[in-house]
């Protein structure tokens, strides 16, 4: 791992990485991966949830009800496939009871939870698996300072890369957010302002998945004043770029109480009509 950026995080960290991501900045890199392929770099976003009594576990995870989070998005796949069938890759891992475990399966929705009940390096040594060595990354959290102390207390070796946090480049790219800023810089605010689908917030799965929408919505903006190409090839990749970010959430989990709810209504109708 470069440096001493996954074993030294603290408040100067993410203040540092992301006091530099003015439009400039943020225009340059994500444009060179996402539109014109000159870099070779996989998309990341992280999310934790109870992410402090996470970090505070040094090996056994079986009493921490924690989540974490990892979606991402190859941008060589805009090169290679139509929009209809580039996804955002997301992963939710559960640690904790098994009453908890099996509440976060079910908030869920772009796949089946991870519900772990192990040990620190086995979650770990699955998380690194994720990403190829060979990739370099853009690392993407939304007020990200609790996930990157949760991911770093697993040695992620994609933590060498700068990270981008999304409340800090809206800041610096949206229009003056008036009102409570830091209400309006939550990630529910920000979704709703580019009229992005959301639902089942505080997953960590979803909230990575979301992030990552987010990062792609800021980037797009911030392109706006900018003079692009105007080749077939741009524009294909930029209504790719839009899709990936609108596309439709998946159908969602009916919640365990709702089940057990319509299960007993049908034995009582059972037995009405005996």
């Amino acid at each position: 791992m470069k440096g001493s950026f996954a074993l030294t995080i603290d408040r100067s960290i993410v203040s540092q990485a992301s006091s530099r991501l003015n439009r400039a900045r943020l225009t340059k890199a994500s444009h060179s991966a996402l539109y014109e392929n000159t870099r070779d770099d996989l998309l990341i976003a992280i999310d934790c949830e109870n992410g402090f009594e996470f970090t505070k576990q040094d090996h056994s995870l079986e009493k921490v009800n924690s989540q974490l989070g990892l979606a991402v998005l190859d941008p060589k796949d805009l090169s290679r496939s139509p929009s209809s069938i580039v996804n955002i890759s997301t992963y939710n891992f559960a640690t904790g009871t098994s009453n908890y475990r099996k509440r976060v399966s079910t908030r869920f929705i772009f796949g089946e939870s991870y519900n772990l009940c192990t040990q620190k390096k086995d979650l770990a040594e699955k998380i690194n698996s994720i990403i190829s060595d060979s990739r370099n990354v853009i690392l993407i959290g939304h007020g990200g300072r609790q996930d990157l102390k949760a991911f770093s207390s697993l040695n992620a070796k994609f933590l060498q890369y700068p990270f981008f946090d999304t409340q800090i480049i809206a800041r610096n790219v949206l229009p003056v957010i008036d009102g409570n800023g830091k209400a309006n810089e939550r990630l529910r605010n920000l979704l709703t302002y580019f009229n992005c689908p959301f639902d089942r917030l505080h997953c960590a799965g979803n909230d990575a998945n979301l992030t990552l929408r987010l990062f792609l919505l800021l980037v797009a903006y911030s392109l706006k004043d900018v003079s692009l190409p105007c080749s077939q090839e741009f524009q294909e990749k930029a209504k790719i770029i839009k899709d990936i970010t609108y596309a439709p959430l998946p159908a969602l989990k009916p919640y365990p109480h709702y089940v057990a709810f319509v299960r007993k209504q049908r034995r009582r109708q059972l037995k009405l009509q005996a």
